[in-house]
């Protein structure tokens, strides 16, 4: 090989070495270039893990890349605008649904965890002091729990019932029976009572009560009955009377037919009482009936206004008789005629009070 052979291919070589070497060093740092840009990041979706390389800058390009989406309430770490770094761990923590039913409404809540009293507040949902959870309220929720609010409300009503009154009769002794007299009018009371409601979402499913009391006392209606027992002559006059019986009449005169005794003889026309018979008024009367007792005997008078006489038919015990016993009297007379006519008669002896 002559010199100038030679001397070609020494520069090839010191060329081809050279070029070996810039090219050698290039591609070292491209290498490393690339090596910078790439990111080694675990992924844990909710505790599927997996290891990702990739050239993203951030969390959110990376989820759109591998089209991951996330839901309502779902939590990611860090935020989907933080750039990646090597080695970055993204990780997502999947809401769970929670339904709420309070005041006729239901709600889906979305939570990655809490308690009942966590997921109220979130659904805005203000317990009240008698209200009623299903759950215990510091009780950590699970997928798909149901928390129903039972509304429990009370008050209380007032009632009012009208106490009636009492009617209350007196005897009285001073008018006459068959007449009646209010002296005091009756009047209604009022008895209170509180009644607790008891109310669930709104429906009435109690009632208790609470206190009861009169809160306005009635008044009683007085009335006064006249117990005067009377009858009316035929005159008009009212007599009183304490009672009345049956008995049998028959009539005498102050003549011997009668009494045995003639005008002249001692205590002629003189009775029991001492004092002497007067016609329509003195008549004798068994001993139950005391001396001076006045009575009076309707058929009487009606048995002398047959005869145009008028008597006002009030008489006085003032004699008594041998035979005069039990319910027999014996009406004086003046005339012995008429106490024939008389004879036997039944009547009603009415005793004047």
């Amino acid at each position: 090989m002559n010199s100038h052979k030679w001397g070609f291919w020494s520069k090839f070589f010191v060329i081809l070495l050279v070029a070996l070497v810039v090219a050698g060093e290039a591609t070292a740092q491209l290498t490393n270039y690339v090596q910078s840009l790439t990111k080694h990041v675990t992924l844990d979706d909710d505790g599927y893990r997996v290891e990702i390389t990739t050239f993203d800058n951030n969390v959110a390009e990376l989820l759109t890349r591998y089209d991951i989406t996330l839901g309502p309430g779902d939590e990611i770490t860090p935020d989907p605008g933080e750039p990646l770094q090597k080695n970055t761990e993204i990780k997502i923590t999947r809401a769970m649904p929670v339904s709420v039913e309070a005041d006729g409404e239901n709600e889906v809540v979305y939570v990655t965890k809490g308690t009942v009293q966590d997921i109220l507040e979130k659904a805005k949902v203000t317990l009240r002091e008698k209200d009623l959870v299903n759950y215990s309220l510091t009780e950590q929720v699970k997928p798909y729990d149901r928390i129903k609010v039972t509304r429990m409300d009370e008050e209380i009503l007032i009632e009012t019932e009208a106490i009636p009154y009492q009617v209350i009769t007196k005897q009285n002794n001073q008018m006459d029976e068959g007449v009646n007299q209010v002296v005091q009018e009756g009047k209604q009371g009022e008895l209170e009572r509180k009644i607790q409601v008891t109310y669930r979402d709104g429906a009435e499913i109690a009632r208790n009560l609470v206190s009861e009391e009169v809160s306005v006392p009635p008044v009683d209606h007085i009335v006064e009955k006249g117990t005067v027992k009377h009858v009316t002559n035929s005159r008009g006059d009212v007599i009183r009377y304490s009672s009345a019986r049956k008995m049998v009449a028959t009539a005498y005169t102050a003549g011997p037919e009668s009494t045995g005794k003639s005008p002249g003889d001692r205590n002629y026309g003189i009775t029991s009482s001492g004092r002497a018979v007067r016609p329509h008024h003195t008549i004798a009367a068994p001993p139950d009936i005391p001396i001076g007792t006045k009575v009076y005997i309707p058929e009487l008078v009606n048995f002398w206004a047959k005869r145009g006489v008028s008597i006002d038919g009030i008489f006085t015990v003032e004699d008594r008789g041998g035979g005069i016993k039990g319910n027999k009297v014996d009406i004086f007379m003046d005339s012995i005629n008429m106490t024939r006519i008389w004879g036997r008669r039944s009547v009603t002896v009415y005793f004047i009070r």
